[in-house]
């Protein structure tokens, strides 16, 4: 073996360095060349950690012959994006080793070498044994039963587990890993991070409020405050006896896709009516009500009809097919004359309410008093996301983004770039 090619086995940061033009930063070098068998990476977005994850995964495949190299992601795409991101360096390498298999998600070398980068399910996953490499990306929004199941195939191989993810609480297998003397820490923040900027750290504070920003960009385990999105301080000035009249509008319905029958506690119907004018917002009435599929169609149809022509109607669209009939049956039948459209809903409902909490935080969001019982929407905001219920979190969501989005469609655009 040339002694190069013995040194680039030995030393993974600076095989990187040599063959793929990558030039890490200190702490990239440090857990590349770490010998550690538990890892846990609590780095800010755009840290780079998922590309030494990637540089790990593939140093791992070429220099010892028949590994197994797993790769874990939340979803689908995740997976796909992680894998990608191996493929994009096996392209840079000078000479491209030769592959017996290389599919959308999964390769093997020459030399018996497979990297299998898989999206966390459960029955998928238990099928292998005698791992060596397992990567975790974005573990804190891993299924915990996912990680019960992933630890045994280890065992044989004594292979190196490896958690990447920002905070998302103090709970789960992540933070665990995070509060155990059994890993490795590395924490980096947005802040030791060349190439964030200031300036943009300090929009995304604003956009994202301190919270979020906090856990996003500063890596900190939040703990739990009543639901610990909304803070009910942040209303205390909120409470008005008006509206500009010359604000744009929306009604934004987030549909229950039970009714409720003796014994459950299903989800209400909740219809937020928002305005928006020179950077704030005004929540006018919450429509909230438990009721059949046609009491639903009666109540939007009827307070369509009161708050006017002039006010936009959007209604959360469901995954499939049924989804599309339902807002098509009220395109035709319900709310012919009106500007109304579904809105399909994408990330999580923690992700759709971060932009809401952010103005909410800002002191931009007042509550208009009326006949409807504001001072329980208030008490279901600050319990959310950990309350019984989060229909109005849900309609007075959706209306801010839909009014934001018309007004600065970057504010949305700041805070979805930052999901990777």
């Amino acid at each position: 073996m040339r002694r190069s090619t013995l040194r680039w086995a030995l030393d993974p940061a600076a095989w990187a360095q040599d063959n793929l033009n990558f030039h890490p930063d200190p702490w990239q070098v440090r857990v590349l060349r770490s010998p550690a068998k538990r890892k846990v990476f609590n780095c800010a977005r755009q840290s780079g950690k998922s590309t030494v994850a990637a540089i790990k995964a593939l140093h791992r495949a070429l220099f010892y012959p028949g590994s197994l190299i797993i790769l874990i992601s939340p979803s689908l795409r995740q997976s796909s994006e992680l894998f990608r991101k191996v493929t994009d360096l096996l392209d840079r390498l000078p000479e491209r080793p030769e592959l017996t298999e290389d599919n959308r998600l999964s390769l093997t070398t020459a030399t018996g070498s497979r990297i299998i980068s898989l999206p966390s399910n459960e029955r998928t996953i238990r099928g292998y044994s005698a791992v060596d490499l397992v990567i975790e990306d974005e573990a804190a929004a891993v299924p915990d039963e996912i990680y019960t199941a992933v630890r045994p195939m280890l065992a044989i191989s004594n292979g190196e587990y490896c958690q990447l993810s920002t905070p998302r609480g103090r709970r789960g297998h992540f933070w665990e890993a995070w509060s155990s003397d059994e890993w490795e820490k590395v924490m980096i923040t947005a802040a030791e991070n060349p190439r964030i900027s200031e300036e943009f750290l300090a929009a995304e504070r604003v956009a994202l409020g301190s919270r979020m920003f906090a856990q996003e960009y500063e890596c900190v385990f939040l703990e739990e405050q009543e639901g610990g999105m909304f803070q009910r301080q942040w209303f205390a000035n909120a409470l008005v006896d008006d509206w500009p009249r010359d604000a744009r509008t929306v009604r934004y319905w987030d549909r229950a896709a039970t009714e409720a029958t003796d014994g459950n506690d299903p989800d209400y119907t909740a219809g937020c009516l928002m305005a928006a004018k020179d950077g704030r917002y005004w929540i006018i009435d919450m429509q909230h009500a438990r009721l059949t599929p046609k009491g639903n169609e009666d109540l939007i149809a009827a307070i369509a009809a009161r708050d006017g022509t002039g006010t936009s109607i959007r209604m959360e669209e469901e995954p499939g097919s049924s989804g599309k009939d339902t807002i098509d049956h009220y395109a035709r039948r319900v709310l012919v004359g009106y500007d109304f459209r579904g809105v399909r809903a994408t990330g999580s409902k923690i992700e759709r309410a971060a932009p809401f909490s952010a103005a909410c935080e800002a002191g931009n969001v007042m509550i208009v008093r009326g006949s409807w019982d504001y001072n329980d929407f208030i008490d279901e905001l600050c319990a959310f996301p950990r309350g019984p219920h989060d229909d109005r979190v849900d309609a007075a969501s959706g209306a801010f983004s839909e009014l934001a989005r018309r007004s600065d469609p970057s504010r949305l655009l700041r805070y979805a770039s930052r999901r990777r």
